[in-house]
């Protein structure tokens, strides 16, 4: 079929059944009209492999088809087989077919990396880890070198789906389910071992009440409040004091001064001398979430209720080692002390002891009972030399310091090693973002070298493009997939820049390598979290979460850190991978959006049942004809016309045409 300006005067004449101004009743509609007729065509708009499929008989497959933008998919990864291939299942002589097809029918190129198992930034079952996180930089680096070798260079895109965090704490009115905001966890991680730990939000804890400063003063009988302490410290009303009434900041459990920290170990806790206890408190999450704001306010610092939350409890953990400590450590001192004079006595009654004759030593011997049991009126005391006395309250004395020694100085180390987990609590999104941030911007310089060791088989770059992905983990909203490629560009900045390159080339570098897919799709499935506001239709819901989506695609687009799309519609319920137009997608708009800033290369991903019309009626969707001199139809009606078959012929052949005897009684032909 000829797609040139000539079409019409070559194939195009009085017997075709679409002659004249109306196309036949049978020829499926195009689902509506575009705003405006965009520029973007066959050239711009293409598609994907299958990617269960040899990709060398698939990409020559969408090449008949009609396509000049193609992208190969993989599934597979590790040791792969033939039903989910990943990029190392084809060797050289396909990767040349693959690159050969592509330069002969001037085909843009992109590869979708296999799923590479998991988080970017390393996390599995047992929190952050390097080796997970190689692993994913190992299935990437495999998608990179692919594309180097086979096609003529563009994207290289991976999922985002970081760690799992509250859809109700992103920003745009979304709720994952009700009651959300009580009852997921909050997480927070080792900064060393990369270990996460998690509690509920609806998780009561208690803490022990201490004096605060206004409180104290009645304890003390003087003013405090607005005094300065011996450390230069102005006294507030609500802060701790220690029992010479001197001011512990309630900012200082979050604090990464080892000399602050060690100061919170002095409050003084609240005794209630009728219940013969100290005090306690009980506190939520929301305490947390409140006190974090009115520090974060007082200190100009952004402090997290995660972090307060668990250095709080971490701090009490410290206090109660300490205790432990102090009170097995209180005497330590005396026995130390006796220790030494018993030694100086035993050594001066043995050189006593020696020069006596035997029949004299009894004089010198005293009387010892039993210390802790209650059995002296009973049994005889022991008569024992002045050496044999002294040794045994010798190992007394050191029995007792070698208890102090286990039990007080694990005490004291236990104290000891949780105040360095204190040091190392960090948020979630902080600790997985600058991970993610190292994977990507590792795989970008890989990228990069790979473009320069191929540029003469390459038409353009080949680039990192991460892509959002399910609403419940972290990179799939606008906000966290464009922090993503920010943090990655930064780092790739930091590696080149200790590689020898300026910091200009290295930021340029970086923006050329690390840009995002944005799949509207995936997009699309936060509208079933978009929370109606009070009065409002569902119908204005719907508008509004669409011009939400339009809004923060477009920012992105604008900013600079899109460089590849995803086309597929849905409902906004999950990743159908619909026809563009067929589900509730503004998909019009959003496409005219890209165009405008810029962007040109668009892959329509099918889905189950469209994998033959996704890309011609992508194509008619944007209202883009079959090039002619005259109104023409549009690619769907060609597609299914001359492809699908879903219009009946106008005669028929074969074993179902009748006999030329046989007529109908109205003599009007079967036809």
């Amino acid at each position: 079929m000829n797609f040139g300006s000539n079409y019409f005067n070559e194939y195009y004449h009085a017997l075709d059944r679409d002659y004249g101004q109306v196309e036949p009743s049978d020829i499926p509609s195009a689902p509506g009209e575009p705003v405006d007729t965009s520029n973007l065509g066959p050239r711009e708009i293409g598609t994907s492999t299958n990617p269960m499929a040899h990709q060398t008989t698939s990409f020559a497959e969408k090449i008949r088809a009609g396509a000049s933008k193609i992208e190969l998919s993989f599934l597979g990864q590790g040791k792969t087989d033939s039903q989910r291939p990943g990029p190392e299942a084809f060797g050289r002589r396909d990767r040349e077919d693959i690159r050969g097809l592509a330069d002969i029918n001037k085909i843009r190129t992109s590869v979708h990396a296999s799923w590479h198992g998991g988080s970017l930034a390393g996390l599995g079952k047992e929190g952050f880890s390097d080796q997970m996180r190689q692993q994913a930089i190992t299935e990437i680096e495999r998608a990179i070198h692919f594309a180097s070798e086979a096609t003529k260079g563009g994207a290289v895109v991976f999922h985002t789906g970081e760690w799992q965090r509250p859809i109700t704490d992103v920003r745009g009115g979304f709720r994952g389910y009700p009651d959300e905001e009580k009852t997921t966890p909050i997480m927070v991680v080792d900064s060393q071992t990369g270990d996460v730990n998690a509690v509920r939000r609806d998780q009561l804890v208690f803490e022990p009440k201490f004096y605060t400063a206004a409180e104290y003063e009645k304890v003390l009988r003087r003013p405090l409040v607005g005094k300065t302490d011996s450390q230069g410290n102005t006294i507030e009303a609500n802060d701790w004091v220690n029992m010479k009434g001197e001011a512990i900041k309630r900012e200082w459990v979050v604090s990464k001064n080892p000399e602050e920290v060690e100061k919170l170990f002095d409050r003084v806790p609240v005794w209630n001398a009728a219940k013969t206890n100290f005090e306690v408190e009980k506190r939520n999450y929301d305490f947390f979430k409140d006190e974090a704001e009115r520090l974060s306010k007082k200190t100009d610092k952004t402090i997290s209720p995660e972090i307060l939350f668990f250095k709080s409890q971490l701090a009490d953990q410290v206090s109660q080692s300490k205790g432990q400590s102090l009170y097995y450590a209180q005497r330590y001192d005396d026995y130390k002390k006796a220790a030494d004079e018993i030694r100086k006595a035993l050594a001066f009654y043995n050189s006593i002891e020696k020069n006596i004759p035997e029949e004299k030593k009894w004089e010198l011997m005293q009387q010892k009972g039993f210390r802790y049991l209650d059995i002296n009126k009973f049994v005889l005391p022991r008569n024992l030399l002045p050496s044999e006395y002294l040794k045994e309250e010798l190992k007394e004395a050191e029995d007792h310091m070698r208890h102090v020694h286990e039990a007080s100085a694990s005490a004291d180390a236990r104290a000891k090693q949780v105040m360095d987990r204190m040091n190392r609590v960090e948020t979630i999104k902080n600790y997985g973002l600058s991970k993610t941030a190292e994977t990507i911007g590792t795989l970008g310089v890989k990228a990069m070298k790979f473009t320069d060791t191929h540029r003469k088989e390459l038409n353009e770059p080949i680039f990192i493009a991460p892509e959002n992905w399910r609403p419940e983990e972290y990179g799939s909203h606008p906000d966290e997939i464009g922090n993503i490629v920010k943090k990655s560009r930064e780092n790739m900045v930091q590696q080149l820049v200790k590689e020898g390159y300026g910091e200009e080339a290295a930021r340029s570098k970086a923006k050329e390598h690390i840009k995002a897919t944005i799949d509207v799709g995936h997009f699309n499935m936060w509208r079933k979290h978009f929370e109606a506001r009070e009065g409002e239709t569902s119908m204005q819901r719907e508008k509004r979460f669409n011009k939400w989506l339009l809004k923060e695609t477009k920012k992105l687009a604008e900013e600079g850190l899109l460089g590849h799309v995803h086309l597929t519609d849905n409902f906004g319920y999950d990743d159908e991978h619909l026809t563009p137009g067929e589900g509730n997608i503004p998909m019009k708009e959003f496409i005219k959006n890209m165009e405008e800033a810029g962007l040109d290369d668009f892959i329509a991903e099918p889905g189950s049942f469209n994998p033959n019309t996704m890309m011609a009626d992508t194509w008619a969707l944007m209202g883009s004809p079959i090039y002619s001199t005259a109104k023409a139809p549009t690619f769907r009606s060609v597609h299914e016309q001359h492809f699908g078959y879903h219009n009946p012929a106008t005669y028929i052949v074969g074993a179902y045409a009748p006999s030329n005897e046989w007529r109908l009684w109205s003599e009007v032909p079967m036809e």
